[in-house]
């Protein structure tokens, strides 16, 4: 299954099995949402993925954490049975990141690839209900960049930005990203005055480098900093326009 926002079929590859491939050719049951979908959907977390994704689901509350800093992934109904174990595991670029939500750190990917069934011999343990693998973009020899951002309710907003360009012509090129994101919460918090339950803030930077000594040889590193915050900003001591709820 594909999801592209161009008109009619396109040939779209894939790296399903540790090499680029057509998806039509590749013998195993995936799931892979292009990027013009991706932007087209205003897909920006896993909880948009799942929403257009049959059969995948997430749960933001595992392992006593309801923090966003770890998110369990439930594929083809198949649940895990401690909260501190998954049997669906996340990737970028082949390499496994430890949450759901360290995807987030890729801004405007090449495409998502969420691959189902038992996935061990090409992505090890811990991938017997499947395996989600986020593709980055590889950037080139031409400068470029976007910014979007978005103004909600609340006091809340989110910004994300990138930059590419080349640092050596046809070598080695780099593209960075940052995201800013905020929520304001919902309840005033009675046991901590000046504080609100639901309050969000995340702060994230990214930054790909692509190193390409030859045609047949093409090298990436990633690296990101991902902050979490539960508490955005201190409120007046005497608000009532949200209502009152004890931690």
């Amino acid at each position: 299954q594909a999801e592209d926002a161009s008109a009619g079929i396109g040939d779209i590859v894939v790296t399903a099995r540790k090499r680029e491939e057509s998806l039509l050719k590749t013998p195993v049951a995936i799931t892979a949402i292009t990027s013009e979908a991706i932007e087209k959907k205003g897909i920006v977390s896993m909880n948009d993925a799942v929403l257009n994704t049959p059969g995948l689901n997430v749960s933001n509350a595992s392992s006593g954490r309801n923090d966003r800093s770890f998110q369990q992934i439930s594929l083809r109904g198949m649940t895990p049975s401690t909260a501190n174990s998954t049997l669906t595991a996340t990737f970028i670029d082949g390499v496994p990141v430890a949450s759901a939500t360290a995807l987030n750190a890729v801004s405007d990917p090449a495409r998502l690839e969420i691959l189902r069934g038992p996935q061990s011999a090409y992505f090890g343990r811990n991938t017997f209900a499947g395996a989600i693998n986020v593709v980055t973009k590889v950037p080139g020899n031409d400068w470029g960049g976007n910014f979007a951002g978005f103004v909600v309710n609340r006091g809340g907003y989110d910004m994300t930005g990138a930059i590419q360009g080349p640092l050596v012509e046809d070598v080695l090129s780099f593209r960075l990203s940052g995201q800013a994101f905020e929520r304001g919460g919902s309840y005033d918090n009675v046991a901590a005055p000046g504080q609100a339950l639901g309050d969000q803030s995340t702060r994230n930077v990214s930054l790909l480098l692509a190193f390409t000594p030859s045609s047949n040889l093409k090298i990436k590193a990633f690296g990101f900093q991902r902050l979490f915050a539960g508490k955005r900003q201190q409120l007046p001591e005497h608000r009532h326009d949200r209502p009152h709820l004890a931690a």
